[in-house]
C-alpha cells in the first residue's frame, strides 16, 4: 500500500499497484496491521477515477477493504507534530484468500 483514504459513505480505501495475480470485487482478502492478520474483503476498485471490477499485477488501483475502519489504521506523526493518517499503512500488503 501507498497510501490509504478515508471516502464518506463508502469507507476505507488503500492504494498501490497490484503486485501478483488479480485482485476482484468481492474477492475475500489479509492485511497485517500491527503484526496482526485481519480479514477484509475487497469491496470496490478504482483506477484512475473509473469503477473496475478487477486490477491485475502491474496496474495502479484503489482498493475500497469492508471489514477495515479508520479506527483501525494506525498513525504516523509528522516532523511538524501533525497526525498523517495517509501514510499509516505505507507499505503494507494485502493479500488474497483463495
Amino acid at each position: 500500500m501507498e497510501k490509504v483514504f478515508v471516502v464518506p459513505v463508502r469507507g476505507v480505501v488503500c492504494t498501490g499497484t497490484v503486485t501478483s495475480g488479480t485482485v476482484r470485487v468481492g474477492q475475500p482478502a489479509k492485511i497485517t496491521l500491527d503484526e496482526e492478520s485481519r480479514s477484509v474483503t475487497v469491496s470496490r476498485i478504482e483506477a484512475y477515477g473509473k469503477k473496475r471490477s478487477s486490477a491485475a499485477a502491474g496496474e495502479q488501483a484503489g482498493l475500497f477493504l469492508g471489514g477495515l475502519t479508520i479506527a483501525d489504521v494506525p498513525t504516523v506523526p509528522g516532523q511538524d507534530g501533525s497526525i498523517k493518517d495517509g501514510d499509516g499503512l505505507a507499505g503494507a500488503q494485502v493479500v488474497s484468500v483463495f
